[in-house]
């Protein structure tokens, strides 16, 4: 057996996994699953939950250390002897490693690895010091990234993977900056999608998320398959709010937060449309043939998986809202303009619309189901837009005043509905 509180969690977890995969198969029924892991306990003290990331902490200080040793210039040195000098951290770790394992403390295990694979970029920054190899450095962390996906593969490394996430969105934004594509990046990109999948937890759903968005804009970027913008972005959230339901896995009450926060992506875009700059920006360019497959392909998978779907309502109104976002856009760009008059209103009106009725929906959702956080949340989003109106007629004192004037009569009537709901 796994020596230690947290190792006992990580299999908890894995049986969890199992089981729902088991009743997905119809192999066991629901109240089957219940009584399994009735029998175990995913319960892990809080200072136990601590200690490990204590520990990742305490390596993650250590592979910085290595980092800034080597960023003294040792060409004092022969080739063996600075080499030496990252390279024997790098067996020490991995022979902690196994040694742990064959301890069976796997926690302990997989902090050697994570160790590991901070010297392992060590060694790669002071060969390319040694060697005076700068042409291209983004290369280099690409090669570090590459030489963490065998522990990801052989080892299940959660933190590695968080690792790996991190270094690959570094490397991407390089390319970024060059506007350069390497075909090796779809090695890691492959990987850490498996990875994801496998596991389906939050903590490896949202980096892939991040990390798919900056792969896509570095293709756009390279092969200049045209303009990146709110459509691109529009695009994104409807993919990602795809993605979230295809991970089954993952708990219910952080599917919802997922979904949420997507929402809360598009409605900060509806708050910028509203501004004359950004509805400017956002129809000066067509949306590129990249986003509407990807909105496509992402709307597609929402209606084939539609009696599947967690959050239902929330997802279709994110869907509405996105869905209306474009119409008013590509109406804008339809609309002749004169030049020197160019007040983008139609954009500008409709993000406000779309975005109020939005807020409703979710206002009059709160109160059906009685969920106050979610009815603050709602209330909090209005005064929002109140605040950012005001700030944008500034000096229209007439129509800012009657702004707040209809807000407040808006909150009591809000108000009066809920204690309405509540008393019957």
């Amino acid at each position: 057996m796994r020596s230690g509180t947290m190792a006992a969690a990580m299999n908890f977890h894995k049986l969890k996994a199992e089981v729902a995969a088991w009743v997905d198969e119809k192999i066991i029924s629901t109240s089957q699953a219940e009584q399994i892991l009735a029998r175990y306990s995913a319960t892990v003290p809080a200072y136990k939950r601590m200690s490990f990331w204590l520990q990742c902490l305490a390596a993650t200080l250590a592979g910085l250390a290595l980092l800034l040793v080597i960023s003294k210039n040792w060409q004092h040195l022969n080739w063996f002897a600075q080499s030496s000098i990252t390279l024997v951290p790098l067996i020490a770790a991995q022979l902690w490693a196994v040694l742990q394992e064959r301890k069976d403390n796997h926690l302990g295990a997989e902090l050697g690895w994570f160790l590991a694979s901070l010297a392992l970029g060590a060694n790669i920054m002071i060969q390319a010091q040694i060697f005076h190899i700068s042409a291209y450095y983004p290369n280099g962390v690409l090669f570090w990234v590459m030489g963490i996906l065998p522990i990801l593969i052989f080892r299940g490394s959660h933190i590695n993977y968080l690792l790996a996430a991190l270094l690959f969105f570094v490397y991407l934004v390089m390319q970024l900056d060059h506007h350069q594509f390497s075909v090796l990046s779809f090695l890691p990109l492959g990987t850490l999608a498996w990875f994801a999948w496998s596991l389906q937890r939050v903590t490896t759903l949202v980096p892939l998320l991040v990390i798919i968005y900056m792969f896509l804009l570095t293709i756009l970027a390279h092969w200049q398959m045209g303009s990146t913008g709110i459509n691109w972005e529009l695009a994104m959230i409807l993919f990602s709010v795809a993605l979230i339901q295809q991970f089954t896995r993952i708990t219910g009450d952080w599917a919802r937060r997922l979904l949420y926060l997507s929402f809360g992506f598009t409605a900060f875009i509806n708050i910028l449309l509203t501004f004359r700059f950004f509805a400017h920006e956002a129809t000066k360019h067509s949306a590129s043939v990249a986003a509407w497959v990807m909105a496509a392909v992402a709307i597609a998978s929402i209606a084939l998986y539609r009696r599947s779907l967690r959050e239902p309502q929330l997802t279709w109104l994110i869907v509405a809202n996105i869905a209306a976002t474009v119409v008013t856009l590509l109406a804008q760009r339809a609309l002749p303009v004169t030049e020197g008059h160019e007040g983008y209103y139609l954009v500008r009106i409709a993000a406000n619309i779309v975005y109020l009725g939005s807020v409703a929906v979710l206002l009059f959702r709160a109160i059906a189901i009685r969920e106050k956080p979610l009815f603050m949340a709602a209330v909090m989003a209005f005064l929002l837009w109140t605040l950012i109106r005001y700030i944008d007629l500034f000096s229209n004192y007439l129509i800012t005043a009657l702004i707040f004037a209809l807000s407040a009569v808006a909150l009591v009537l809000l108000n009066k509905l809920w204690e309405k709901k509540y008393e019957n």
